[in-house]
């Protein structure tokens, strides 16, 4: 990456309200912890929602992280580094860690054989595992003197892999993961990291939807509250915004789209052949030549 790129993403950043941090060592602030429980039952507590000061926070996190990443390529994260992951003082290397190690749960845990009518029983033994060691997870991860925010950290964290009950995955879920790195964020967790916005939108969270998308797979999941033609994606919303963010300074027409996408037989009328794309390759594509630059005159005067 260029440090054009970087100089340009740091002013576009500067536009942008500053996150309200939180003073994690105020024991005032501390003795508010408690237990997270849901809140959004109706329409009508989604209205309540859609006021409210968390719903504003996220939503500006998530300005940030796309601002960071425009024009930016996803990162890849080396899968078989957890050992130096884990023990890095980057508490963004430390994040990375935890969710290759519980990607290999995945691995470990074998699905249930014999007919389901939804998703496979097995998943429920993933997130019994994961409800066991939440702690310790958040405690390789964070500094200790965010220890104590695990009562609320961890609701969040338990949550952004799918429902264990009805063994789906939807957007809510995703949701979660994002709320759990803005509380980390607001947090001050990752104070000390250089280019933090930019790793978080090009490695943490493609390296959470390679996890999720393996949960998918493993467990056969159901899309959680899919609206079909109304949604963009029955489990994820979140690549889209990062990823129009990442192309947001180019030009392009819908057939030069479809020419340098993963998918340019989808002009045939011809079924697909060839072995299925990994989430690796999805992630990672290059398309085969340079996006056009968006002319600076439909930007209007600087």
């Amino acid at each position: 990456m260029s440090t054009g790129t970087q100089d340009t993403n740091a002013q576009s950043m500067h536009a942008l309200p500053k996150l309200e941090p939180i003073d994690a060592r105020n024991e005032s602030v501390q003795k508010l912890l408690t237990r997270p429980h849901k809140c959004i039952l109706s329409d009508l507590d989604m209205l309540v929602w859609e006021r409210s000061q968390a719903h504003d926070c996220i939503l500006l996190f998530l300005m940030h992280l796309s601002e960071a990443c425009t024009g930016c390529p996803t990162r890849d994260v080396v899968w078989d580094n957890y050992t130096t992951y884990s023990t890095s003082k980057s508490i963004v290397d430390r994040v990375l860690a935890l969710l290759i190690h519980l990607d290999s749960w995945t691995d470990e845990i074998e699905p249930l054989s014999g007919p389901q009518r939804f998703g496979n029983l097995a998943f429920r033994s993933w997130g019994a595992r994961l409800a066991e060691r939440i702690n310790e997870l958040h405690q390789s991860c964070l500094p200790d003197y965010l220890h104590i925010y695990t009562i609320e950290l961890c609701s969040y964290l338990m949550d952004a892999f799918g429902s264990f009950i009805r063994i789906d995955y939807g957007t809510g879920h995703e949701l979660n993961f994002i709320a759990w790195l803005a509380y980390m964020y607001r947090l001050g967790a990752f104070q000390e990291e250089e280019f933090l916005e930019q790793r978080l939108a090009l490695e943490v969270i493609p390296a959470y939807l390679r996890v999720s998308w393996h949960l998918q797979d493993r467990y056969s999941l159901e899309p959680a509250g899919s609206h079909g033609v109304w949604g963009l994606d029955d489990f994820h919303f979140v690549p889209y915004i990062l990823g129009a963010a990442q192309l947001r300074d180019t030009c392009m027409t819908p057939s030069e789209m479809t020419d340098v996408s993963l998918y340019p037989h989808s002009r045939q009328r011809e079924p697909r052949v060839g072995p299925r794309l990994t989430p690796q390759a999805t992630l990672f594509y290059k398309p085969p030549r340079s996006l056009t630059p968006l002319p600076n005159i439909l930007y209007g005067p600087a």
